[in-house]
């Protein structure tokens, strides 16, 4: 079904798949007014410039999205428009100057379209996800985080200039040195200023190999200290850590290779650790001398497996996961994630917390935890960083990544409800702020004393962690998460989407109408 709105623009009648995302735990109401499927960034100027500029759009709002990865309905427009980055025409092309080799890549991309086409050149983007079927834009809108994180920095730091149709409608060109302020802004800025329809994204050669190892650990110590002393070698490519708990392992692409082997002899306790690391290679003797050479330093008890795959295999290594679990009809199930940035002094407290609050609630899904390298990030960028009075360089990403299935098919069930409660808590430790009291309350309200933890009251910030794909409930919790960065974020919306036309589903601004302008 189409439907003409705004005069040269076509929206469509959304379907299901317009107002859900992975999430499965924000139900989009009322429905958007409309779809964009846009087939060029004039069309998303077009529709921008039209909402900017007429009163008859005063409460219009609109959301790009891409692949419809958010977790918590961030991509969503209630009774507004969404726009289908994906739609836009596939241009992916390698060019170079004196100063780098890079990809220029529309912001609808999927990143292992990007990892197909830039390895008919024998070269890659440094930076990654872990799962590669999410867009150039949205990613870019958020920061993107892997294992290799930790040496090249994060996708957004990894971009050497944008196009941006702002809230305005105005397609705006920025870099370092051009438009350096919307740059800044944009890279992590989850969509507040504008709409990202290119990317020119730094690229290096391109290994054929990479021998992949996993590690085992008994003392969590143990386990961060080799961690630390990994990610400070050149010679490694790759890592995160996983927690293996209740005899349910976190990773799950390493010991399918292995059909299960991985993990013999460790099922006899509650809480194991692992390292996955990888090293590029084209010559595998010289690659077998440098494993050879780190693996005596390391303090991991006597289980090491390692395997020699393709560099797309290992990149795309989440992909097999996703099929088996869409065979097995437990992928598009809720998805109650969190990711947390904690500084390094207070990464055990956290996760004492962590298995503390998780322990008596069945999970299904890995929980990652590694060390980052704050100086590979740019902290004039939108992200934000966790608070370290030591001013430590090293912080931890530590990500919770449940599935909930509910049997009746729903987004709702019991355990979800608990799931969400024990994010909360965890939050309000960790941050010292209350989250997404809506969310469980809608989901609760039915069942006595459901809103114990909320009734416990605001906890002291004592751990001083970030949330990493942020979920608050309004602007005043935002003002927390931002800090020191809030006035530039305020600034940058109302320099760039005055109306707050952009992203309602981040719930940081509320719409305005034109006549606003006039009377502040």
């Amino acid at each position: 079904m189409r439907m003409e709105v705004m005069g040269l623009l076509r929206l469509q009648a959304p379907t299901p798949s317009d107002t859900t995302d992975f999430g499965r735990i924000v139900v989009q109401q009322p429905c958007p007014l409309g779809v964009c499927r846009p087939k060029s960034a004039a069309d998303v100027c077009l529709l921008l410039r039209t909402v900017y500029s007429s009163s008859s759009f005063d409460s219009l709002t609109v959301a790009p999205r891409g692949a419809g990865h958010s977790a918590y309905g961030q991509a969503q427009a209630p009774g507004g428009i969404v726009v289908v980055t994906t739609s836009l025409p596939r241009s992916i092309a390698v060019g170079s100057t004196s100063s780098f080799t890079f990809v220029d890549v529309d912001g609808g991309a999927l990143w292992v379209e990007v990892l197909e086409e830039t390895l008919k050149h024998g070269l890659a983007p440094k930076s990654w996800t872990d799962y590669l079927y999410l867009t150039v834009g949205g990613t870019l809108s958020v920061g993107g985080i892997s294992g290799q994180t930790f040496k090249h920095g994060p996708q957004i730091c990894n971009v050497l200039e944008i196009d941006v149709v702002t809230g305005r409608g105005q397609f705006v060109t920025c870099s370092e040195t051009e438009n350096s302020n919307l740059f800044y802004g944009v890279l992590g800025g989850l969509g507040q200023f504008g709409v990202i329809s290119r990317a020119r994204i730094v690229l290096q050669t391109a290994p054929k190999m990479v021998k992949w190892v996993k590690i085992s650990y008994y003392d969590f110590d143990d386990f961060i200290e080799d961690e630390e002393l990994l990610i400070s070698m050149e010679d490694v490519d790759y890592l995160e850590g996983f927690v293996r708990l209740h005899g349910i392992s976190s990773s799950q692409s390493f010991t399918a290779r292995f059909g299960g082997q991985a993990e013999d002899g460790l099922g006899r306790g509650p809480t194991y650790y692992y390292i996955e690391m990888a090293l590029h290679y084209d010559n595998e003797a010289a690659v077998t001398k440098t494993l050879e050479s780190i693996l005596p330093r390391l303090k991991f008890v006597e289980q090491m497996a390692s395997l020699d795959v393709p560099y797309f295999d290992f990149l795309n290594r989440v992909r097999a996961e996703e099929l088996k679990g869409r065979s097995k009809g437990v992928w598009d199930v809720p998805h109650p994630w969190q990711t947390m940035f904690v500084p390094r002094s207070r990464i055990k407290q956290y996760k004492d917390l962590l298995l503390e609050t998780i322990s008596e609630t069945p999970r299904d899904g890995p929980i990652i935890l590694c060390p980052l390298r704050r100086h590979k990030w740019n902290e004039k960028m939108s992200t934000v960083l966790p608070r370290d009075d030591a001013a430590d360089d090293i912080f931890y990403v530590v990500s919770l990544l449940r599935s909930i299935p509910c049997p009746d098919g729903s987004s709702d069930s019991p355990q979800l409800r608990k799931v969400l409660q024990q994010n909360k808590k965890m939050i309000q430790v960790a941050t010292g702020y209350d989250v997404y009291d809506h969310l469980i309350s809608t989901k609760i309200e039915s069942q006595p004393g459901a809103l114990e933890v909320a009734s416990q009251g605001r906890y002291d910030n004592n751990i001083g962690a970030k949330q990493y794909m942020p979920y608050c409930e309004d602007e005043q919790e935002w003002m927390v998460h931002f800090g020191e960065k809030w006035e530039m974020f305020r600034d940058l919306k109302n320099e760039f989407d005055p109306l707050n036309v952009l992203a309602p589903g981040q719930r940081i601004f509320k719409r305005k109408r034109l006549g606003d302008l006039w009377t502040t």
